[in-house]
């Protein structure tokens, strides 16, 4: 059966009563979170490829850089309190943008580089290391568009990479993970953390439901913003969980204010490159059916991760009066046509849906985890992959579905992966000598 995504049955839609609801909220971020602190957020996994090139992963890093201290951007709908330098954003939301600079730290104060790149490599870190935001700048459009392009014309940092947070996220969660993303793609391209105002409430999940259907039209101004003025070569999007709920109509919204251009036209003006959904906690239905078809002749590529059993989804399905999750698809709730739908994008080259349940044999990490984007050092290592090198998944070392135009990570992706790095090396080499 050539279906994508491809999934088992499931239990009919149940629609639960409000106080059901709540206790799901309350279970489904409880799960979720893997941090409650308010100033430090425990350092991902150390993605695969890094524990393959070891040092080598940073070795563009300009000596000055190489420090436990980094920058990213950040854009926030939230209500901001305290001075311009120090500024502080609570979980309310605003129409207006906030921009500005946050100044992060990896590890306590004093780290040295040669600790910081000690556990950015080891495979299996003795010690929990944190990583924190130390102060939030916010600035004028024109002052964050000028620095954002003094970070862009590095030559190794010409693109832009805006983060989307999923639900329970305050304004730190937020900054905090696009900075470890950011972190090991060796500090390229520009990072901006969009930090739509997700409550960071165990109680409070249908808010930030609420909040990010508000949010999504601000998602818009900011992908508006950046291309009209910055000088990004792309635009890319890493978008978490509950973020598909801003992501997904907020493209939407992009490519429907101008009707009367074509989408060659937007594509050259956005410059949008791979749109990367990952375990979305979006209506499949309505992504399927109104945002992806909407969108898709103005961006790159689509990829989108699932995973059939991921209980995190699942509970928010139910939180949903039964509506299917884009993360976790159901199979009697998706139709021949939108099936097909899916596959023709697929064929062109515009989607690829990865299935982290698939597998022919067991693998040795943990695919089922509503994080694998970033839990999961296998997923973590290919989506670094795809955003800085834009390779197709075959070349990623990803293998094809059987009878389906979905792909998986095969047992041997560690392996095929080493290959890679090896023949790049050689490449590398090759034109160095010549």
């Amino acid at each position: 059966m050539s279906n994508l995504p491809h999934s088992a049955p499931d239990s009919p839609a149940i629609r639960w009563p409000k106080a059901i609801h709540a206790l799901a909220a309350l279970i489904l971020t409880v799960i979720g979170s893997s941090c409650s602190q308010k100033h430090q957020l425990n350092l991902m996994p150390t993605p695969l490829i890094h524990q393959y090139l070891g040092a080598q992963a940073y070795r563009t890093l300009d000596s000055d850089e190489r420090s436990q201290r980094m920058q990213i951007f950040y854009a926030t709908n939230r209500p901001g309190s305290g001075p311009e330098a120090t500024r502080e954003y609570g979980n309310g939301i605003e129409d207006t943008l906030h921009l500005g600079t946050a100044s992060m730290r990896l590890g306590e104060r004093g780290t040295d580089w040669r600790e910081v790149l000690a556990f950015s490599i080891e495979d299996d870190r003795e010690e929990k290391v944190h990583v924190h935001l130390e102060s939030a700048n916010e600035l004028s459009r024109e002052k964050f568009s000028e620095a954002v392009d003094t970070v862009l014309a590095e030559e190794r940092r010409p693109d832009i990479t805006i983060y989307v947070h999923g639900a329970k996220s305050s304004f730190f969660r937020s900054t905090t993970q696009g900075a470890q993303f950011h972190h090991f793609m060796a500090r390229q391209t520009a990072m901006v953390a969009y930090s739509w105002p997700s409550t960071g409430s165990f109680l409070t999940y249908q808010k930030d439901v609420d909040f990010a259907a508000q949010s999504a039209g601000n998602l818009a101004d900011l992908i508006e913003y950046l291309a009209e003025n910055t000088n990004a070569r792309k635009i890319n999007l890493l978008v978490y969980s509950a973020g598909g709920q801003v992501a997904g109509p907020g493209l939407a919204q992009l490519r429907q204010r101008y009707p009367e251009s074509s989408d060659a036209a937007l594509k050259r003006r956005f410059r949008l490159g791979e749109i990367y959904f990952a375990a979305a906690d979006v209506s499949l239905a309505k992504f399927v059916d109104e945002y992806l078809p909407t969108f898709a002749g103005i961006v790159e590529n689509v990829t989108v991760t699932y995973h059939r059993r991921d209980s995190i989804l699942k509970i928010a399905q139910h939180s949903h009066d039964g509506e299917a999750r884009l993360g976790r698809p159901v199979r009697e709730q998706i139709t021949a046509a939108q099936i097909d739908r899916l596959e023709e994008l697929a064929k062109q080259g515009k989607l690829d849906a990865i299935d982290m349940e698939y597998s022919t044999v067991e693998r040795p990490v943990d695919f089922r985890a509503h994080g694998h984007w970033y839990l999961n050092e296998w997923v973590s290592s290919d989506a670094i992959v795809q955003f800085l090198q834009n390779q197709s998944p075959s070349k990623r070392g990803l293998e094809r579905k059987p009878g389906s135009e979905a792909w998986y990570f095969p047992p041997d992706y560690p392996e095929r992966l080493r290959i890679l790095i090896d023949q790049a090396r050689a490449a590398e080499a090759a034109s160095n000598s010549s």
